[in-house]
């Protein structure tokens, strides 16, 4: 490619310098870039992903899988309730997940949560100003 192509290239560039493009990264890096995503936006990603290889490996009878499956279904509940409960009391800024370092904290109330089906504030999360 020439010099002058280069410089239309350039030119009919259509985002603003310093954005990211998720296809210009290299492809092993992708990848990572995709993996720490998408843990940082499902909480139960682990729970999913173990739900779902059982559900593969006994596809003939998916009842062998019923205590992954729920398992996957309580996560799920669980930080859906974090996430409304985090909403309305002014802990998140936006309507997501805690982000990863608040995680463990929130983490701490899933047994009184499953007996109770209550959250409460914890002492290390400040609410938002």
């Amino acid at each position: 490619m020439s010099s002058t192509t280069n410089d239309i290239v350039n030119e009919n560039i259509s985002y603003k310098p310093g954005t990211f493009r998720y296809q210009d990264l290299p492809t092993d890096k992708r990848r990572k870039f995709f993996d720490n995503r998408q843990q940082e936006l499902n909480p139960c990603l682990k729970e999913s992903e173990i739900a779902s290889s059982c559900i593969l490996m006994h596809s003939d009878d998916q009842h062998k899988c019923d205590a992954e499956v729920e398992n996957y279904k309580t996560c799920k509940r669980f930080w859906t309730a974090v996430r409304s409960f985090a909403t309305t009391h002014h802990l998140l800024k936006n309507d997501g997940f805690p982000p990863l370092s608040q995680r463990p904290i929130w983490k701490k109330q899933l047994q009184s949560w499953i007996e109770t089906k209550k959250l409460t504030v914890p002492d290390e999360i400040k609410p938002l100003a």
